[in-house]
């Protein structure tokens, strides 16, 4: 008799994406004018309450979210399987678990991609990325610009119209989508901000986000007792320059304070709906027009 305990098997997730479909059903997405909603991220630590993989979940999670609210407005799209090994150059490269590839492994493995839905007959792609690292960013934008010089199909990168100039785009570049602007306190029930503005690694807001989305992956246990990781000044620089000698500053790989978790309620189906919502109003307005 075998006493082994049964396996969690519900790949419900995955199932809602390509890699759920058969290949006749792809061949009819790509009849239907299918947009491809293509989640990014890494594998990489979140201080010792989330999983190495919260990135990739947010994406993942964000893409089911947007094809759920396009099909019932009566668009079609598909979810491509999700690319995790992503970049990281930030100071979480030192932490056991944290995955990194080169800008040029990630270059080639990206456009390999995209050649492939560009063979299965799709015209447009839609990146989601939730990796925010330096490194990951210029390698998704590398690809796609080389990418749309190539290819048939055209790729797409998204951005909140407010952060626009903030990110470095003029605005005008043909890849880019700007999605309307969504205040924190609209996405976030907020009792009490943190009290640091950057709050950006696995901190108050990130556990939040998680908590709504996939609360049984957060170890809300660990959280008691972390003290902030406040970075000032040039401690921020470094902290994306990513060297092993200055990892005292982030000893348990999160930026800000987790524990403020406690005073924020995100409210994650709401932001989704709305970025559906530019992202629908721009593709059916104007890219699938052109």
């Amino acid at each position: 008799m075998n006493s082994r305990p049964a396996l969690d098997k519900n790949f419900e997730c995955l199932n809602n994406t390509m890699m759920g479909m058969t290949y006749e059903e792809v061949e009819e997405a790509v009849k239907d004018h299918a947009i491809v909603l293509f989640p990014v991220g890494g594998v990489e630590a979140h201080g010792p309450h989330l999983p190495l993989g919260t990135d990739i979940f947010a994406a993942l999670n964000q893409a089911l979210e947007i094809k759920r609210y396009f099909e019932a407005e009566g668009g079609k799209c598909v979810v491509a399987p999700p690319f995790y090994f992503g970049g990281t150059q930030a100071m979480t490269r030192q932490f056991a678990g944290t995955f990194t590839s080169s800008l040029e492994n990630i270059v080639d493995s990206v456009s390999d991609i995209l050649e492939s839905l560009d063979r299965f007959g799709f015209q447009k792609t839609v990146f989601l990325n939730a990796h925010g690292d330096g490194l990951q960013i210029t390698a998704m934008l590398n690809t796609i610009i080389e990418s749309n010089k190539k290819l048939n199909m055209k790729s797409y990168w998204t951005e909140y119209e407010d952060d626009v100039p903030y990110k470095g785009f003029r605005g005008d570049e043909d890849y880019l989508i700007k999605i309307a602007p969504m205040q924190l306190d609209e996405a976030f029930e907020i009792e009490k901000w943190p009290e640091d503005e950057f709050d950006i690694h696995a901190s108050a807001f990130e556990t939040a986000l998680m908590l709504d989305i996939c609360p049984n992956m957060v170890r809300k246990e660990k959280i008691e007792g972390l003290k902030p990781t406040m970075l000032k000044g040039d401690e921020r620089a470094k902290w994306n320059e990513g060297k092993i000698e200055n990892i005292a500053l982030v000893p348990r790989a999160y930026v800000g304070d987790p524990s403020g978790y406690k005073y924020i309620h995100a409210d994650m189906d709401k932001v989704y709906e709305s970025f559906a919502k530019s992202l629908y109003r721009t593709f059916y307005k104007k890219i699938l027009k052109q």
